[in-house]
């Protein structure tokens, strides 16, 4: 478990020494007049939306252009993308050492050149056959996903919170509420370029700007840690000494690994919650049209729901943030887990007037508690040291989660008629999630920043 003393790592091992002289070209972030966090909180920001070609908002515009040129069915499009989004699931831990191996930068470059190869690939698809169509569907939404929704968001996100400290979790949320009004804007911008020459070209146009404008971001701009650009976290300059060209160890010997993540409720406390929206919210966007006519609720209403949610889920991102800084972030997860049984219970009744308001309520806030869980609450708890590779873990196991539940609310939609069982069903995860809050508070250790390790 955390807390004990481990022996620094070889340059042979897993886990980084820092790379001063990389992170101090093309130009020194130490020289720079203000703490260069901030320019790490725009650019990586900058990272996150970029990923929006492989996210479902971005990938969701395409499908129907999609099924006509391939061939597919749409239920067969979903079955590729089902595969996809888990096979990327299964590889983004390995992502996460990469981070930790490489660094932020390196990976993030791999991921932009990795995410716009994909849609230039994608944008040579043509009719098949469905068997053909469909293995050459689940490798493209696999890739997808894995450098868009997966790397180049997991090592945006994690790069943020190596440079901030005390207010990490209030900065992250800060860039999170920003991200949301930019995803929600996402997919009318991506239908009007589709619109102008269609979807091949499309793609190709935001391949070109991925490589040209977010790669040079990313060259130029990206940081790995403070630490190896001659910065403390939060602000200050490391005093030069005569080791001063000699690699640094981020965190401490004493921080988390994700062998320790794995073994400590307190892990599952924060990420069972996270999986639950993740699944659910998920299930519930792709089928929305199709459970508003179970309600009698025509397609105009139905969809009407989400911009309310986006106004609730801002705030409460804003106020989350800050609370994760300032308490514990077990409670932060109860929270959102007692907010998803009010929101499970009042979807199922979608079609009262009173249940809108509360679901609309109850959604926004357990969305509002997402970005403190994902990008703030993993370091607070377990350090900075191993941070790729145990965020990478809570992000594999939500995209796992994303792309389950879709499935799952279709299959148990077609065996009794209704998606109300599957609603129920999925109450089942945030109350494992409040019994994991539960057994991590009676086994509670220290945070990973309760002394030193606010780094």
């Amino acid at each position: 478990m955390i807390g004990r003393t481990r022996p620094p790592i070889g340059s042979t091992g897993h886990f980084p020494f820092e790379r001063r002289s990389i992170d101090r070209w093309p130009f020194d972030p130490s020289r720079w007049p203000f703490y260069y966090g901030w320019v790490v909180l725009a650019v990586g920001s900058i990272g996150v939306l970029a990923s929006v070609p492989g996210q479902t908002a971005g990938v969701s515009v395409f499908t129907d252009s999609l099924t006509e040129t391939v061939g597919l069915s749409r239920l067969q499009l979903s079955v590729a993308y089902l595969i996809g989004t888990g096979s990327s699931g299964l590889l983004l831990s390995r992502g996460g050492r990469a981070i930790d191996r490489y660094g932020s930068r390196r990976v993030a470059i791999a991921a932009v050149i990795g995410l716009a190869t994909t849609l230039v690939g994608l944008s040579l698809v043509g009719p098949m056959p469905a068997v053909v169509g469909l293995a050459v569907m689940s490798l493209g939404f696999g890739c997808l996903r894995f450098t868009g929704q997966g790397l180049l968001t997991l090592t945006s996100r994690t790069m943020i919170s190596q440079w901030f400290g005390r207010r990490r979790g209030l900065v992250s949320s800060a860039s999170n509420a920003v991200m949301s009004f930019a995803f929600a804007s996402s997919p009318a911008l991506l239908l009007a370029l589709i619109e102008i020459d269609g979807f091949r070209t499309a793609w190709r146009l935001i391949a070109v700007t991925l490589v040209v404008v977010v790669g040079t971001v990313v060259v130029v701009f990206f940081r790995d840690t403070p630490e190896s650009s001659g910065l403390i976290i939060d602000g200050g300059i490391i005093e030069q000494t005569s080791d001063d060209d000699q690699p640094r160890l981020i965190g401490t010997d004493g921080d988390g690994t994700r062998a320790d993540a794995v073994a400590d409720p307190r892990f599952w406390a924060v990420t069972i919650p996270v999986i639950a929206l993740s699944s659910t919210s998920t299930a519930l966007t792709f089928h929305i049209l199709d459970y508003g006519n179970e309600l009698g609720i025509d397609n105009d209403r139905i969809v009407r729901i989400f911009l309310p949610i986006a106004f609730v889920a801002v705030p409460v991102t804003l106020i989350g943030g800050w609370l994760i800084d300032t308490i514990s972030p077990l409670l932060v997860a109860a929270f959102m887990s007692m907010a998803q049984i009010v929101m499970y219970i009042a979807v199922s009744l979608l079609d009262r007037p009173v249940a809108v308001v509360v679901a609309v309520a109850a959604w926004g806030m357990s969305q509002g508690c997402f970005a403190p869980l994902t990008s703030a609450a993993i370091p607070r708890l377990f350090g900075r040291r191993h941070l790729g590779e145990i965020a990478g873990l809570q992000v594999s196991a939500t995209v796992l989660g994303s792309a389950a539940g879709p499935a799952l609310f279709a299959m148990i939609q077609s065996l009794t008629g209704s998606y109300r069982p599957a609603l129920w069903l999925s109450l089942l995860l945030p109350v494992a999630g409040l019994v994991s809050v539960a057994t991590a508070r009676r086994s509670a250790a220290p945070d990973a920043t309760s002394s030193e390790r606010a780094s």
